[in-house]
């Protein structure tokens, strides 16, 4: 299955995609914001992916996606 981990590198928040064949890419945003509208770049698709996030961000994409009725 296809994974999004999100989390925060050098205080930047990432949505890293790893795709089924373990290859990934990183996108970074500066603000909650920016990660809000990344995430949602993913809801037409989100039923493929597994949500990887680290405990700092957690609630935020889940209060997000909660809100955008995915969850």
């Amino acid at each position: 299955m296809k994974t999004l981990k999100i989390y925060k590198e050098n205080g930047e928040f990432v949505i890293e995609k790893i795709n089924q064949f373990n290859h990934s890419t990183k996108r970074y945003f500066v603000t909650e914001e920016g990660l809000k509208e990344g995430l949602e770049s993913y809801i037409p698709v989100m039923s493929e992916y597994e949500i990887e996030a680290v405990d700092d961000v957690w609630a935020i994409v889940i209060n997000h996606l909660t809100e955008k009725g995915q969850l």
